[in-house]
């Protein structure tokens, strides 16, 4: 089943668009012309993504520096900082709290005229 979550001037090349579709909080991105989605969800702490820094198709957690890949959810980075303050490499492993680098869920997108479904 496909929800309509957006139209397709919503969806800005390089931005993040947040939308809840069937109780999921989901992120869209338009990247080089076509509109992907992956869960708003950074899997370490389940903080949001969407207020994240968008920079050459990757998205990076505010809170803790993880990167995702916004065309196929796969973790660019793990964390490494702490509030967008970097910190030294010995402490990565005790900022992730045992959780191990995961890479966000994807859904499939169908842009129809001015409609932008998920599902």
């Amino acid at each position: 089943m496909t929800t309509i979550v957006a139209t397709a001037s919503q969806v800005k090349e390089g931005e993040v668009l947040a939308v809840t579709a069937e109780n999921q909080k989901v992120m869209l991105s338009r990247i080089d012309g076509k509109v992907y989605a992956v869960e708003n969800k950074c899997p370490h702490l389940g903080l949001p993504l969407a207020n994240g820094k968008v920079c050459d198709r990757v998205v990076t957690c505010r809170w803790h520096g993880a990167s995702f890949d916004l065309t196929t959810g796969e973790n660019v980075k793990w964390v490494n900082s702490f509030a967008g303050i970097p910190l030294p490499e010995w402490s990565h492993q005790a900022l992730s709290i045992g959780k191990s680098a995961q890479g966000l869920k994807t859904f499939a997108v169908t842009e129809q005229g001015d409609e932008i479904s998920i599902g």
